[in-house]
């Protein structure tokens, strides 16, 4: 079946498509290039087909989804990717979407910014048995990226992401703690509050829609492919470069904030997937970096608590192997006042200071959390006070010269 892919009321290509299976088979025609997905078009102006179908790909569930496997036998569907013809591509998190060749809508009756949508889809995702055998399956919820449970929901008329946790449901708790260390520091950040969903009380985040139906989310990864690596250059110099070329405002500046907020809290996942840049859809100018999301993933989530080490030099991700390593890459230090975090972990004892809470961090683990926070705190002042001095040190010998 042939669609054409729109952006907003703007098409872009004619595609030609599986149904059933929702795969792309060719692009036959680019109307605009310029607003195909950001890294696949060479530079030469051809199509790079393959990218094409890795962007698609990534719009659908990942098979990783915690119980996707259940939630598709469910829905009678082979792969999550069957998903995205059923909700037409649409997304919140930008203004792409595949039209039919014989349907005539335009983006303002399908989007899913100024129409409701239906739960079904997100329900089945959380373990949910649906209400009937008509299930609606036109919903945002199908292109929903990322390994936990999530779903969207309309909450006094704005859009709201609501995501789980895994193994210590940690994760939602985590979101929470990030936005307050994020906005006492003056970091452009998402606010995430904590609830607790379903008969269970499970704990999950929830976050209103950062993204307007004037504005898209391109990932990190889709900005680092706009040039090609130099042979010797490390991936953040790559990624400034790629930002640059871009015309990406304040790209240092927004790097230098997601390093520290991912130090403090130790980050293991922020990928290039999950941290990226907004831009106007009918300018087609960036706006700059998208304020920080998808926190979950640290203070050791994952680690039982007789385990967890507050000075333990973590993992970390997107340029380097550990955060002991990727804090140097930060450049103005003196932006940081970390003294504002001082009284940070009586803002944590209140987040905790409930029997649901406790029910699934007990009073060990959350000491645990607010021991491994305070240390890293000190860590980081210290790091900042080394490199102070190091710069100090060779500004004085360049004087000497």
């Amino acid at each position: 079946m042939r669609y054409q892919l729109m952006q907003k009321n703007i098409p872009v290509a004619q595609l030609k498509m599986q149904e059933e299976t929702g795969y792309i088979l060719s692009v036959d025609e680019v109307y605009d290039a310029r607003r195909m997905p950001l890294g696949t078009i060479f530079p030469d102006g051809k199509v790079n087909f393959s990218a094409v179908s890795h962007w698609w790909k990534k719009r659908s569930i990942p098979m990783s989804r915690s119980g996707i496997v259940q939630a598709l036998h469910m829905l009678q569907l082979d792969t999550p990717q069957e998903l995205l013809t059923k909700c037409l591509g649409l997304s919140l998190s930008d203004q792409y979407w595949i039209r039919p060749e014989n349907m005539q809508q335009n983006w303002e009756e399908v989007n899913f910014f100024q129409h409701d949508f239906s739960e079904d889809i997100g329900n089945i995702l959380f373990g949910s048995k649906p209400g009937s055998d008509s299930l609606e399956m036109h919903s945002p919820d199908c292109t929903a990226d990322g390994w936990l449970k999530k779903k969207w929901k309309i909450v006094n008329g704005e859009r709201c992401l609501i995501k789980g946790g895994s193994n210590f449901f940690q994760e939602p708790f985590n979101e929470v703690i990030a936005s307050m260390i994020a906005e006492k520091l003056q970091i452009p950040h998402v606010k995430y509050q904590l609830s607790f969903e379903g008969k269970n009380h499970m704990p999950v985040s929830i976050c209103t829609d950062f993204i307007t139906p004037r504005t898209e989310l391109i990932t990190a990864s889709a900005v680092n492919t706009v040039i090609p690596i130099h042979q010797g250059e490390s991936k953040y110099q790559h990624f400034i470069r790629c930002c640059e070329s871009l015309q990406i405002p304040n790209a240092q500046k927004s790097l230098d904030e997601m390093l520290v907020l991912d130090y403090l809290i130790a980050n293991q996942d922020r990928h290039m997937g999950n941290f990226g840049v907004i831009r106007n859809v009918d300018t087609l100018e960036f706006v700059g970096f998208a304020p920080l999301f998808d926190c979950g993933t640290s203070l050791r989530y994952d680690t039982p608590t007789v385990y967890i080490e507050p000075d333990l030099n973590v993992e970390s991700q997107p340029f380097c192997q550990f955060h002991d390593e990727q804090i140097g890459l930060v450049q103005h230090t003196e932006r940081f006042d970390l003294s504002v975090l001082k009284d940070i972990s009586r803002d944590i004892e209140v987040l905790f200071n409930s029997d649901m809470a406790c029910a699934y961090i007990d009073e060990k683990r959350q000491k645990k959390l607010i021991d491994v926070l305070k240390c890293r705190t000190e860590m980081l002042e210290s790091h900042f006070l080394e490199m102070t001095e190091s710069e100090e040190e060779i500004e004085s010998f360049e004087q000497t010269l």
